[in-house]
């Protein structure tokens, strides 16, 4: 071999390291002329075309990065079958719409490397773009077998499996992983433990990350309404008021969903109050101003709920302000029924047969709401109240027990259950 030849090879290894240079820089129209000045000097330069099919897949641009690819086999044919070239064409097939050329190359990288995350790793993105989710999930548990560290293909892992196995794939999102504790991961798993039915456990991890972020405003809200759906009253105002003492453009919101909670507890008051306020802020919002109307009805301020109606029917439709009228009236329902009961004549009084009479208006419209909410404490309570009432202890152990089951906590539940063991007591 002579000088010069020495001397272009040399040139050329200088050039290449320059390209690598410029590519990490992620300068790539620099490195792709470097790598041309390498190849005029050298032609047969091993690296050159391999790094410059990485340029050309990093521009978005396979097609020249399987052009790379081709010059380099027929340099050097010894090298087509090495696994760092068999990914770059791979990955070139994949991009150029040859997936299912590219997923059988991956396959044979996957065999051949059992320990190489890459393949796996390409594998589960080409599995997720076929809509071959079962694959997907395979290719995903070996990417997070050889790289725990991978929250992304965990979180990834976790929703896919989800869909066939919730309960599985909240366990792997909660699995002791180094970012377990982070707000946005807290948050996933609290929402699906919701979805689950797992309200407990969803209540704690939204309690765990107000604690990280005590004023974050999705999490004061939906936590809030998960206090609400688990009777859990004192819990959901706290948080709900915190997010209304915040100032923002969430408040309307926090304060619609305020008035919810006192329309469950039947402070009716006070829910027309919160619905007031925020109608002030958003004198559009058919939601708040359906709720002044209802909640107004409800503590006998009829003149006031006429005027509700009055701007209801500006800012909303027929079928909008019917959906939304309907909405409220299933919030009040439960505590209107037991207070029309509760307001009868006493048991021992001539009209013991009018408090029977509301006391089973009430149980029916309760069995409805407790039928439509199931995970509602406070309907199955107050649904035993009434059997109770009643005289029947049988139905009001059943209800007042799901009350419990949904929230262990409830402490009116737990005097009902007192006071029914006593009568029942008395009546052995």
């Amino acid at each position: 071999m002579s000088r010069s030849t020495l001397e272009q090879q040399q040139q050329a290894m200088d050039r290449l390291d320059l390209a690598k240079s410029a590519y990490d820089a992620k300068h790539y129209n620099q490195s792709l002329g470097q790598i041309r000045r390498a190849i005029e000097l050298d032609p047969d330069c091993v690296n050159a075309r391999v790094l410059q099919a990485r340029v050309y897949l990093r521009q978005n641009r396979p097609n020249l990065a399987m052009s790379a690819l081709n010059a380099h086999d027929k340099v050097v044919p010894g090298m087509a079958e090495t696994p760092e070239v068999s990914m770059l064409r791979a990955e070139a097939l994949a991009g150029s719409g040859f997936d299912r050329v590219a997923k059988g190359q991956l396959q044979k990288l996957a065999a051949q490397l059992p320990d190489d995350v890459r393949p796996y790793r390409m594998l589960s993105g080409l599995y997720l773009k076929l809509n071959q989710f079962n694959d997907a999930i395979g290719s995903l548990r070996d990417v997070v077998r050889l790289s725990p560290s991978d929250q992304a293909s965990t979180r990834l892992l976790s929703d896919l499996i989800q869909h066939r196995d919730p309960q599985a794939g909240l366990d792997l999102l909660l699995a002791g992983s180094k970012d377990a504790k982070e707000p946005g991961v807290l948050l996933r798993a609290a929402r699906q433990c919701w979805k689950l039915g797992r309200l407990r456990d969803a209540d704690e991890l939204y309690e765990s990350i107000l604690k990280i972020r005590p004023d974050e405003m999705g999490v004061l809200l939906e936590s809030g309404r998960l206090a609400d759906e688990m009777g859990e009253d004192v819990l959901a105002v706290r948080r709900l008021e915190r997010a209304v003492s915040i100032s923002g453009d969430h408040v309307a919101e926090a304060l619609g969903a305020l008035a919810v909670v006192h329309s469950h507890a039947g402070r009716f008051r006070l829910a027309a109050l919160s619905c007031w306020k925020a109608a002030r802020l958003r004198e559009h919002d058919g939601f708040a101003w359906a709720g002044l109307a209802v909640n107004a009805k409800a503590c006998g301020r009829a003149g006031l709920a006429e005027r509700a109606l009055v701007v209801l029917n500006r800012c909303t439709g027929s079928r909008q302000r019917q959906k939304q009228l309907a909405t409220w009236w299933q919030h009040v329902a439960a505590s209107l029924a037991v207070e029309s009961g509760l307001e009868a004549v006493p048991t021992d009084h001539a009209g013991q047969t009018v408090f029977q009479s509301l006391l089973k208006q009430a149980t029916h419209t309760l069995e409805g709401v407790a039928g439509d909410y199931r995970q509602r404490a406070d309907a199955h309570y107050h649904l035993a109240v009434c059997h109770h009432l009643l005289d029947d202890p049988t139905e009001a152990n059943i209800h007042n027990d799901q009350a419990l089951a949904i929230n262990p906590r409830y402490e009116a539940a737990n005097r009902l259950a007192e006071q029914i063991e006593d009568h029942l007591s008395l009546a052995g």
